[in-house]
């Protein structure tokens, strides 16, 4: 594609440029610009077209690339450098139920912290010591929003904290967040990414279980682990009428949910949010509880 290299900032002015190919979208690079040229009319430089990627499926964690499942041949390896050319490529096989430790094997170069940009805000992280749940972005600008339309100043707990995934949202809406998280490695970057999003006037971390941190009330709760029905009673002297749960699983819990806050004296309203897909016939989902 041959192409004039202008500034971003001047590209509202295309209408009036008899030498642009208006049928084509230019390439926008950081401040710098490249737009189509007519044919007859001089330009600056030609982009090759980009061949079609056919590698193995990956997200992009910051600058490094994370393939999920099996292990793909070193062809499809050395597609993803050539695609995206990322600083590491891991290959994620799962995770450690209990603290969420992935299970990881470096494929290519170097896979150890990174920063992450997502929405606004910013995760530092390292992917082959702690997991980052790509999957939950919808999610995670959703709780912001319910926190800052939320009409009142919330004291929010995060019973799952990992690296700030919801923390750091919550945070910035508003919220005055107690979070909570039980890796050290996962602790250490919630640490960081609350300093590196300026919210240390608004988030209190602590390490350890979050059923022996759980301290006062809060007008709003977060329980981001699939196994957080089962803590639930933990949760229940620490909450009162018009608290809201945002209580994660796979496939609904409802009829737990009702049954544990009714022996507690408490009734309920709910409400499912489906996430993602788990697997075939299976969803993520969170149901949003508000106390009666």
């Amino acid at each position: 594609m041959r192409c004039r290299i202008v500034k971003t900032s001047e590209l509202s002015e295309i209408s009036g440029w008899e030498w642009a190919e208006k049928s084509r979208r230019p390439y926008v690079r950081g401040d710098t610009a490249y737009v189509p040229v007519r044919e007859g009319y001089a330009a600056d430089t030609e982009i090759k077209k980009r061949k079609r990627y056919n590698g193995p499926g990956y997200q992009m964690i910051g600058d490094i690339a994370v393939i999920h499942g099996s292990r793909p041949t070193e062809s499809g390896i050395s597609e993803i450098r050539e695609w995206k050319n990322p600083k590491g490529i891991i290959l994620l096989k799962g995770f450690n139920s209990g603290k969420r430790i992935p299970d990881t094997e470096i494929l290519y170069g170097d896979c150890g912290e990174t920063c992450h940009r997502e929405a606004g805000h910013i995760f530092y992280i390292d992917p082959s010591k702690v997991m980052f749940a790509m999957g939950n972005r919808d999610e995670k600008i959703r709780i912001e929003n319910l926190v800052r339309n939320s009409g009142r100043e919330e004291r929010i707990g995060d019973m799952f904290a990992g690296i700030g995934y919801f923390t750091i949202p919550a945070g910035r809406a508003g919220g005055m967040v107690h979070a909570m998280e039980l890796n050290p490695d996962s602790y250490h970057f919630l640490n960081k990414n609350i300093t590196a999003n300026g919210l240390k006037n608004n988030i209190t971390a602590d390490l350890g279980d979050c059923r022996n941190l759980l301290s006062g009330t809060y007008d709003r709760v977060i329980m981001g682990h699939f196994d957080s029905v089962n803590m639930l009673r933990d949760l229940i002297p620490h909450i009162e009428k018009g608290s809201i749960l945002h209580l994660h699983s796979i496939d609904s819990v409802e009829n737990k949910i009702r049954e544990i806050l009714s022996s507690a004296g408490y009734g309920c309203k709910i409400e499912a949010v489906k996430v993602k897909k788990y697997s075939p016939g299976r969803w993520h989902i969170v149901q949003d509880v508000t106390i009666a």
